[in-house]
């Protein structure tokens, strides 16, 4: 079969090569790929760590062989449309003909759902699912709020990972949304519930005026945020975030997550009581950070269990949820 390596020097390039078709492990499922969806990572992985590899981890496609024990759940079978999240940083990803995933971060697709469509799904929805709901401990899809409002700030929410965390946290009944984002925005109005409080903010007003805009809209509902997402993560963009959020108090913790594991978040301007939380998207594979990340959480007993909370998410929570709508929109 054919596979693309990414390699990182001189300069950016790819390069197609035969290699065998991959035989799945006892738990993996080998999919014919159709198409593989393309983050950020799949370059920057591989020129920050100068390594070359296939480093595509977003497949949509067939499936095409079971793992022994794949085979015995009868949960999946050969020829299903499935969308899969690649473990990263290792062989077999979605950049070649044939591509390998554990059962436990493969799902299927609706006929209705394309596989261009399918593809944008994996690791921003493993992203946003983790952030949410295992890193801020919010309520899930499955088992949605039915209290008080639960104010939530996206900021980058015009983008696919912002995107996607409105959908999860709209199937969570988690509102109000505080939606940052700019001119490419034109999709998020009808992913917002106004009747519940959920609002767009436009970042190019600049700092100040977001941040007193977000504190003013909190204000007149009466409401303390908790819980912010920086889905950009670059260039200090969490700092005006974790200042519209409210300090810990004994009876409730302040969440900022973060995406990016190339800052160490200790600016002097994050006010204390504000804990920010690395997403490391890896533990839906690992169950664990690798060494020296920043901001990992403090219970590596509950980053163990990830693995197994991504089944669920996947195999019965989120698809259970309307399976793959709304992904056009997004």
């Amino acid at each position: 079969m054919k596979e693309a390596i990414v390699h990182p020097t001189p300069d950016l390039w790819t390069e197609t090569h035969d290699v065998p078709i991959p035989s799945p492990g006892v738990e993996e499922i080998v999919i014919k790929v159709v198409v593989a969806g393309s983050n950020v990572k799949d370059w920057l992985h591989p020129t920050l760590l100068n390594v070359s590899l296939n480093s595509g981890d977003d497949i949509a496609g067939i499936v095409c062989s079971l793992g022994s024990n794949v085979s015995k759940t009868n949960e999946f079978r050969i020829g299903d449309r499935v969308a899969a999240f690649h473990p990263m940083m290792t062989p077999h990803g979605a950049f070649a003909e044939y591509a390998v995933a554990p059962q436990h971060t493969v799902f299927k697709i609706p006929i209705t759902t394309s596989f261009e469509e399918a593809a944008t799904v994996p690791l921003v929805v493993t992203t946003a699912g983790i952030t949410l709901f295992r890193r801020q401990h919010l309520p899930s899809p499955w088992s949605p709020s039915s209290g008080a409002p639960i104010p939530l700030i996206i900021y980058g929410a015009s983008g696919a990972l912002g995107t996607f965390a409105i959908k999860l946290a709209r199937a969570s009944n988690i509102h109000p949304i505080i939606a940052i984002a700019g001119g490419n925005s034109s999709h998020l109005p009808k992913l917002l519930d106004e009747s519940k409080g959920d609002t767009m903010v436009d970042y190019r007003l600049g700092s100040d005026e977001m941040k007193r805009i977000v504190k003013e809209t909190l204000s007149r509902k009466g409401l303390e945020c908790h819980h912010a997402l920086d889905a950009i993560s670059s260039d200090g963009t969490w700092i005006p975030v974790s200042q519209m959020l409210t300090p810990s108090t004994p009876k409730k913790h302040s969440y900022l997550s973060v995406v990016s594991g190339s800052n160490k978040y200790e600016d002097k301007e994050i006010p204390p009581g504000v804990e920010v939380v690395y997403t490391y998207v890896g533990t839906a594979h690992s169950g664990t950070y690798r060494d020296g990340m920043t901001k990992q959480p403090d219970d590596k007993e509950f980053v163990r269990s990830d693995p197994e909370w991504t089944y669920v998410f996947f195999s019965s929570g989120w698809r259970n949820r309307r399976d793959c709508t709304g992904i056009r929109e997004a």
